[in-house]
C-alpha cells in the first residue's frame, strides 16, 4: 500500500512535460497511433457485458489461485531453510521468493474495485493490500542495519528482532504502519528485506542486498530472526488463502460480485486496470522513485518497489500484465469475452486507440524487464528533463490510462 504522492494539477504539470520532452526539447512527443488495420468494417464477435463480467470473474479467481500456490512453495523454502541454515537453502528460498512475486504482481489490477483486497466496510471485507504488499519499508523497523543508514525508525537498535516482544502473527499485523507508513512488518517486501538485506551497494554494481545465511545460524539474534522470517511468511500464505478463498466458486465475494448489476460489475473492474496503468504504477511505483533522492547516494533507489531484491523490472512488468489481463480478458494462455470486445463492438476506432495504446505500454515496458541495466541504475540516469525507458514507460502507462478511460465512457461506464 502506498499513500498518493502526486495528484491534480501537480500529477497534470509533471507529465505535462513528459509530454513536451524530446530530444531538441520543442517537438512533443508522439501520442500512440492507431493501426489503421484495426478499424474494420467487419463486424466483430458479439459479446454481452455479463459475458465480460463472468470471465473476469474466472481471472480472478485462478490468478489469487495461482499467487496462492506459489506463496505456499516459498513458505516450504523458508521453513526448510531456517530449520537447517545453509548457503544453498538460502538461494532456493529467494529464487521462491521471485517466482512468488510474478503471479501476484499480476493480481494488483484487481485493487481499486471495491474488492476484499483493499475494502474495509463490508461483511466481505478483507482489507489486507497493506498487510500484504505495504512499502516502502523501513528495514530498520525490522532488523538491524547498516550503522551509517540513521535515518532509519529503528535506527542501529536492530528493530522488532532485536526486541523482547514475541514475535507471533499478531504482533507482526499489529506493528505494521504503526506509528509511520514506512514501518512495515509484514507482507513481500519484509520476507524480501529478510532474504536479501538492505542493498547499500551503487546501483552501477547491478547488486541486489547482501545479507548472508549465517543471519540465520550464528548471528546475533539469529533465531528470533529465523521466527520473524516464518512467522510474516506464514501470514502472506494465509492472506492470499483468504482471497483464494473468497473469490472462488461459492466463495463469499464470489458470490457478492455474481450479484450486482452488470454496469456496476464493468465499472469496478475497469477502475482497477485505470488506476494501475495510470496513477499507482506509473507514478506512485515509476515516478516517485525518479524524483526521490532517498537510498544509497540520493538515487532513489530505497523508493523503487523491490529495492532489496532489485526486482522491480519485474515488478513493473507483472503490473502492466495484469492491466493488459484485464483488457483482452486473458490469463494464463486462457481467453474470453473481454472490455476490448466490449469497445470494438461500440466504437471501432476507439478500440484501435485502446489497442495502440496497450500496444506501446507494453513495448516500453519489456524495454525495462529486459534491460541490462537495472531498475535502480536506471533511476540514476533520468528526470522528468531526462527521458530514458523508465520515464517512457511512465508516459505510455499514462496514456493507456486515458484511453482505458476513454473506451469506458464509450460503453457507458464513467469512472470518475
Amino acid at each position: 500500500m502506498k499513500k498518493v504522492i502526486l495528484k491534480g494539477a501537480l500529477l497534470a504539470s509533471i507529465f505535462g512535460v513528459l509530454l513536451s520532452c524530446s530530444d531538441d526539447d520543442s517537438t512533443p512527443a508522439p501520442a500512440p497511433t492507431p493501426d489503421p488495420d484495426l478499424i474494420t468494417d467487419e463486424e466483430p464477435e458479439v459479446v454481452t457485458a455479463s459475458e465480460v463480467v463472468a470471465n473476469y470473474a474466472n481471472i480472478v479467481a485462478q490468478n489469487y489461485t495461482d499467487s496462492y500456490n506459489k506463496a505456499v512453495l516459498l513458505q516450504t523454502k523458508v521453513n526448510q531453510f531456517v530449520a537447517n541454515p545453509s548457503e544453498a537453502g538460502f538461494a532456493e528460498a529467494k529464487v521462491a521468493w521471485l517466482e512468488a512475486r510474478e503471479p501476484y504482481g499480476q493480481t494488483e489490477v484487481y485493487r481499486e474495485t471495491n474488492s476484499p483486497i483493499d475494502t474495509d466496510s463490508e461483511s466481505w471485507s478483507l482489507n489486507t493490500e497493506g498487510q500484504i504488499n505495504a512499502w516502502p519499508c523501513d528495514e530498520g523497523y525490522i532488523d538491524y542495519i547498516d550503522p551509517l543508514s540513521t535515518a532509519h525508525a529503528g535506527g542501529t537498535t536492530g528493530g522488532i528482532i532485536a526486541g523482547t516482544e514475541t514475535i507471533e502473527a499478531d504482533l507482526l499485523i499489529g506493528k505494521n504502519e504503526f506509528g509511520g507508513d514506512k514501518n512495515i512488518s509484514t507482507g513481500w517486501h519484509a520476507i524480501e528485506f529478510l532474504l536479501w538485506g538492505q542493498d547499500e551497494t551503487s546501483p552501477s554494481e547491478n547488486l541486489a542486498g547482501q545479507r548472508s545465511y549465517t543471519d540465520y545460524s550464528t548471528a546475533a539474534n539469529f533465531e528470533r530472526r529465523g521466527i520473524y522470517l516464518t512467522t510474516v511468511t506464514d501470514l502472506v500464505v494465509a492472506d492470499l488463502l483468504a482471497l483464494k478463498n473468497t473469490w472462488s466458486e461459492g466463495g463469499a465475494y464470489r458470490t457478492v460480485f455474481n450479484s450486482l448489476d452488470t454496469n456496476t460489475a464493468l465499472t469496478q473492474l475497469i477502475n482497477g486496470a485505470k488506476f494501475i496503468a495510470g496513477e499507482e504504477l506509473s507514478t506512485e511505483r515509476m515516478l516517485a522513485p525518479v524524483n526521490s533522492t532517498e537510498g544509497y547516494e540520493a538515487t532513489g533507489q530505497e523508493m523503487e518497489h523491490s529495492c532489496f531484491s532489485d526486482n522491480t523490472h519485474v515488478d513493473v512488468y507483472e503490473n502492466t500484465q495484469g492491466v493488459l489481463n484485464v483488457i483482452y480478458g486473458r490469463y494464463e494462455g486462457a481467453q474470453g469475452a473481454s472490455f476490448y470486445d466490449l469497445v470494438m463492438q461500440a466504437d471501432s476506432a476507439q478500440a484501435a486507440n485502446l489497442k495502440a495504446a496497450a500496444d506501446l505500454a507494453a513495448q516500453k515496458i519489456d524495454v525495462i524487464k529486459n534491460n541490462s541495466k537495472r531498475f535502480d541504475y536506471l533511476l540514476t540516469l533520468e528526470n522528468v528533463d531526462n527521458q530514458g525507458p523508465i520515464m517512457e514507460g511512465i508516459q505510455a502507462l499514462y496514456a493507456l490510462g486515458e484511453e482505458i478511460s476513454a473506451s469506458a465512457t464509450v460503453i457507458g461506464v464513467n469512472l470518475d
